[in-house]
């Protein structure tokens, strides 16, 4: 298939619904997002909005466009150095304040004492004092399952690789795996897994595997 990558400033609320779509499709069962919403799959719809929208506000989404449909096939959203999705009033305003206030107070408490600060202070552990503000930070990555294995992931993360390869300053790309798979997808990019801890959470653990390139 032939598609194009895009780096979105600003989407139509068509293109942002496609862009939501594609991530609710390619996470259903997912034991990592699953936890995020308290096992509701219905909620899906508001944090992957939530990410989206507020990385157009302080980060960077791309859009893998296909060219004969013209609709959203792929998405990735990153943080620069200096900036993490969710941490500033603005971000959370865009949706995420919302998301909260629909989850379970078991699943509220889970992202207050568990899942942030855990998650957190092992990035700062494994990749530098400041977690994710040391890194381009990749957020969410999604393809539509019914695309996949078309290089439509690989060519988001490459295209983020080459923008920052002519840079003077050196920059670490970073990302968490939720599943042994995806580590390998990220391994076969040209990351290096650099810690790997198992998070408890009320509809399953699973394993976070920070990698970096």
């Amino acid at each position: 298939m032939a598609f194009q990558v895009q780096l979105k400033t600003q989407t139509s609320e068509q293109e942002l619904d496609e862009a939501v779509d594609v991530c609710v499709r390619a996470y259903i069962g997912e034991l990592a997002s699953n936890s995020m919403v308290g096992g509701n799959e219905s909620l899906k719809t508001l944090i992957w909005s939530a990410m989206i929208r507020a990385g157009l506000l302080a980060g960077e989404v791309y859009f893998a466009i296909d060219n004969s449909s013209k609709k959203v096939v792929g998405v990735a959203v990153w943080f620069p150095p200096g900036k993490s999705l969710f941490d500033s009033e603005e971000q959370r305003a865009l949706g995420f304040d919302d998301f909260m206030q629909k989850l379970t107070p078991e699943t509220q408490d889970f992202w207050a004492n568990s899942y942030v600060p855990e998650v957190e202070n092992f990035l700062a552990e494994v990749i530098g004092p400041n977690g994710t503000r040391d890194s381009q930070y990749l957020s969410l990555l999604a393809t539509d399952p019914a695309f996949q294995k078309k290089g439509i992931a690989t060519t988001l993360l490459k295209t983020v690789h080459a923008k920052f390869a002519e840079s003077d300053a050196p920059l670490m790309f970073a990302h968490c795996a939720a599943n042994e798979k995806n580590a390998r997808f990220y391994e076969s990019c040209g990351y290096t897994v650099r810690g790997k801890m198992f998070l408890e959470a009320p509809t399953g653990g699973y394993p976070v595997i920070v990698l970096t390139k």
